[in-house]
């Protein structure tokens, strides 16, 4: 495939990934949904760990198994993650949604980043690799913030809406990683 073609996908994937449109809303739904503060600072804690420990060895996975498939398996991961707290609103759907969030960034973390640099280095492009990865991140960052203008009025006319959305961009990024050579 075409290293250009490959580096749109990116930037698609990247995009989708992470518009994690619930993100500036996640506090005020918990709270709805009967989530005491400390059972949610309790949940973010537990998140911050899993993620920080599900960093290496998602990455050795990446390496061992498929930068490719860690992808795939992220956006699946976020899509399911996304679903459980619209039909688990309790503490430990929303603690699920959390551990499954950590291991889906963990997985894609640094296995998108190598992939790219990797597609690019076999197709003699990898001059592209900074310029693409730096754009990637800017278009997801302003795909947030136009997002997230908007995402409160969503939730108060569908309260789950932020989380319904979230999980059908990550659909789309894992219809991307399908199809990434």
């Amino acid at each position: 495939m075409n290293p250009h073609r490959v580096i749109k996908l990116f930037y698609g994937f990247q995009f989708f990934f992470s518009l994690l449109l619930w993100a500036p809303v996640f506090y005020e739904y918990q709270k709805k949904m009967g989530l005491s503060d400390a059972q949610i600072f309790e949940i973010q804690s537990l998140y911050y760990i899993a993620f920080c420990l599900m960093e290496l060895p998602t990455g050795y996975l990446a390496d061992r198994w498929s930068q490719r498939k860690c992808m795939i398996s992220g956006a699946l991961l976020l899509v399911v993650s996304n679903l459980l707290v619209v039909f688990v609103p309790t503490f430990g759907g929303f603690l699920g949604h959390w551990m499954l969030i950590a291991l889906s960034r963990s997985l894609i973390s640094g296995a998108s980043s190598a992939y790219l640099y990797n597609y690019l280095q076999e197709s003699g492009a990898e001059g592209y690799y900074k310029s693409t990865e730096g754009l990637a991140r800017s278009y997801s960052l302003v795909g947030k913030v136009v997002g997230w203008a908007g995402i409160g009025y969503l939730m108060e006319w569908k309260l789950e809406l932020p989380y319904w959305l979230t999980a059908l961009s990550a659909l789309i990024a894992l219809a991307i990683a399908l199809r990434l050579p």
